[in-house]
């Protein structure tokens, strides 16, 4: 099983990979790992300066004559649309990732927001082993973000989970490109206590659909075995 976690900063992501790690004995994949590598390459500056700086936040929005004058966030953002997909695709991410994957084990990725990067993982495993989570939470958004959230396949009501109550999600923040994937919404506007359980009852809805695939019964006309 691939979760692929779906959302704006802010919404939880990271830590509903970290519990599904912790809880559940997935492990963790990120496309932007993938990105931080390219930039740090592209740029030609140390790893330890580019991180320290990234993961404080003063720093990370603060323009950098190393990076051309870009902050750290933009220098991704342009190493990503300016530099690797016109030159190698817009689903290289996507392909990096999946060669790490080991068909063996369960993974959670983070930041889940471009549907060509779902392409060659859903190649890799197949459709029906990939699941979105998308996060919600009141004011956070996509704004100067290019991901996006994905136009998924919700299997009804059970695929929607309110904590206290729901955050509108503006037409402009959703891909135009559709990926039909079972996929499940959560409405993150309560207390980490109440996340975890939603996230609880998201892996259990997951569990019972990989039991019922696996469950055969006799045809009642022809008594041939069928799996549903």
């Amino acid at each position: 099983m691939i979760l692929i976690f779906n959302g704006p900063p802010g919404t939880g992501k990271d830590e509903a990979a970290a519990f599904f790690c912790n809880q559940f004995n997935f492990e963790h994949l990120s496309f932007k790992k993938q990105l931080f590598r390219e930039t740090i390459k592209y740029f030609g500056v140390k790893e330890s300066w580019f991180m320290d700086g990234y993961n404080n936040r003063s720093k990370k929005e603060t323009k950098e004559p190393a990076l051309k004058n870009h902050s750290r966030r933009t220098a991704m953002i342009y190493t990503s649309e300016s530099v690797i997909k016109p030159n190698k695709g817009n689903d290289y991410f996507g392909q990096q990732v999946a060669e790490e994957i080991d068909l063996n084990k369960n993974y959670v990725i983070s930041d889940g927001g471009f549907v060509e990067e779902l392409e060659p993982i859903i190649d890799k495993v197949g459709a029906e082993n990939v699941a979105i989570v998308q996060l919600t939470r009141q004011g956070c958004d996509f704004r100067g973000d290019s991901r996006r959230y994905f136009d998924g396949k919700f299997a009804g009501e059970s695929s929607e989970i309110v904590i206290n109550y729901e955050t509108e999600i503006e037409n402009d923040f959703v891909l135009d490109m559709p990926a039909k994937l079972l996929t499940y919404r959560i409405h993150n506007n309560g207390t980490i206590h109440d996340f975890f359980q939603s996230l609880i009852s998201i892996e259990y809805r997951l569990r019972c659909i990989e039991r019922l695939a696996q469950v055969q019964f006799d045809h009642p006309i022809r008594g041939e075995k069928i799996a549903l």
